[in-house]
């Protein structure tokens, strides 16, 4: 019999998902059922997506998954005020590098009876779920015989003078536990530091006010960083609960988690002239609060009951953490030619003003043979990013992802195979408030986030678990009822009444 589906309409009341620097989520089993797993969180990825959901794992456990992620973006810088209908064609459309983005999982964790529950220690590794490494046409400034650029850098590099290059480096090692205190109710715990590295770079207009407004390609100078990240702290709380049989429900919090990183600052301007003092640089960023919560339902009744499942996630993010995205030089100045007018060098970068945003995620669970299940799922995600402060580094619009994939399942292995897709979407930016950056602060920048950007995403799923141990059944939920009651036995045994015969 099919159970009411009331709950599933309160959850499918959110409609937005944050989509700031992530795309989609972690995991094989979870990204199957395109991030629907607070609720489940029945294997190692629990350290991430909720670690009560380790007490769902008796005995030894080993995962090992893959994601290979590439998100395209193509990006035709237009002049403010441009007429959309009619976009110039005077500079090309640039794309972002083909090399696909890895996000590996490993893990590895032990669960054992304490107090007769189950208690399960583990420990794992991970990254931000989004693709961390975007990178453009670099101007080139080579000249012909004539004294002529061979390629313009207005043309062909029109996205320079925001980050043509960012290669973000975050990785979360976790150690994780959680205890089974009751059988409707778990709890877990993940503890983790932050390891991080950033490698940017962006060009900045050197030239006085006068030109500015044409871009002089002489009067560029590339500046690049290299920054470590300190090692940092955060966590993860999460919660289980089970209330009915067919019905578990779950969330996690995890709190905001400051980076702060500092190193080598490079200035290589486009002709010589330029004095450059100093070469060290800081970045300071706040990865989002998250809080999620998740229902799974079992909606069918007797040998049905295991075969089929409905996750309902909702996520939020406060992404408005990232107010701005912006590398300080330390003590940096900069001057040209002999005797030159000493100036500090400024933070370049971009404002974001990112804003908060809340998700939702659907996925469906079908065991349709012993061996073999499939899972199929949708999510909406909308901008964090608004309109106005788009750029070529970061320009996430509003979309669905759809995954699926199937798990193959062969005691004690797991191993699963899957897809995901983003469809194409074109955004047009008119009112941009990314300003080019420049050497001086004192000059009036110019907005450089004009144009039209399409982009798309698809990525490849991987994963492979091992479990050696016992495998939690529904049945476990009923082992608070009181054992059956057995006739007493005589006092003494050897005295029992003979059934007489004839």
């Amino acid at each position: 019999m099919l159970r009411p589906f009331t709950l599933c309409a309160l959850c499918l009341a959110g409609a937005a998902h944050a989509s700031g620097l992530y795309l989609g989520d972690n995991g094989a089993k979870a990204m199957i059922q395109a991030g629907a797993f607070a609720a489940q969180a029945d294997d190692l990825t629990a350290i991430q997506h909720n670690p009560a959901g380790l007490a769902h794992q008796a005995g030894f456990n080993f995962l090992a998954d893959l994601q290979v992620l590439r998100h395209d973006v193509r990006f035709s810088r237009q002049d403010p005020g441009f007429d959309w209908a009619n976009p110039a064609n005077d500079s090309n459309t640039v794309r972002s590098a083909d090399e696909p983005f890895l996000l590996p999982f490993f893990a590895v964790g032990y669960g054992f009876p304490v107090l007769g529950r189950t208690f399960t220690i583990a420990a794992g590794l991970y990254a931000p779920p989004g693709q961390g490494r975007y990178e453009y046409p670099a101007p080139n400034y080579t000249k012909d015989d004539l004294g002529n650029d061979v390629e313009r850098p207005n043309t062909f590099s029109p996205q320079r003078y925001a980050l043509d290059r960012s290669d973000f480096f975050i990785a979360f090692p976790t150690l994780s536990a959680a205890w089974d205190l009751h059988p409707r109710f778990k709890v877990g715990l993940s503890a983790q530091l932050v390891v991080s590295r950033f490698q940017l770079s962006q060009t900045l207009y050197a030239g006085d006010e006068q030109g500015q407004l044409q871009e002089d390609p002489s009067r560029d100078a590339t500046v690049s960083v290299d920054l470590a990240g300190q090692v940092g702290f955060t966590g993860i709380l999460g919660v289980l609960w089970r209330p009915t049989n067919w019905l578990s429900i779950g969330g996690s919090l995890r709190p905001p988690v400051p980076i702060k990183a500092r190193g080598k600052l490079t200035v290589v301007p486009a002709t010589p002239g330029l004095t450059v003092t100093g070469d060290r640089a800081t970045l300071s960023m706040t990865l989002p609060l998250e809080v999620s919560f998740g229902t799974r339902m079992m909606p069918l009744e007797g040998g049905w009951k295991d075969r089929l499942a409905f996750n309902i996630d909702l996520v939020f993010q406060a992404w408005n953490s990232i107010d701005q995205l912006m590398v300080t030089p330390e003590n940096v100045t900069t001057s040209s030619g002999t005797g030159g007018e000493e100036r500090p060098l400024p933070a370049f970068g971009q404002n974001r003003k990112w804003v908060p945003t809340l998700s939702v995620r659907l996925g469906t669970y079908f065991r349709i043979h012993q061996r073999v299940s499939v899972c199929f799922g949708t999510a909406y995600e909308s901008s964090a990013v608004p309109k106005s402060s788009w750029a070529p580094d970061f320009s996430h619009p509003a979309r669905f992802i759809f995954t699926g994939g199937a798990t193959l399942h062969i005691s004690p292995f797991e191993v699963i195979a899957g897809a995901m897709f983003t469809p194409t979407d074109t955004t047009i930016v008119t009112d941009s408030t990314a300003m080019r950056g420049q050497l001086n602060a004192d000059f009036t920048s110019a907005p450089v986030g004009n144009g039209i950007y399409t982009s798309d995403a698809w990525g490849l799923i991987f994963g492979f678990r091992i479990h050696i141990g016992e495998v939690e059944r529904t049945k476990t939920l009923d082992d608070t009822s009181p054992p059956p009651v057995q006739a007493p036995m005589p006092a003494n045994p050897e005295k029992l009444p003979v059934e007489p015969t004839t």
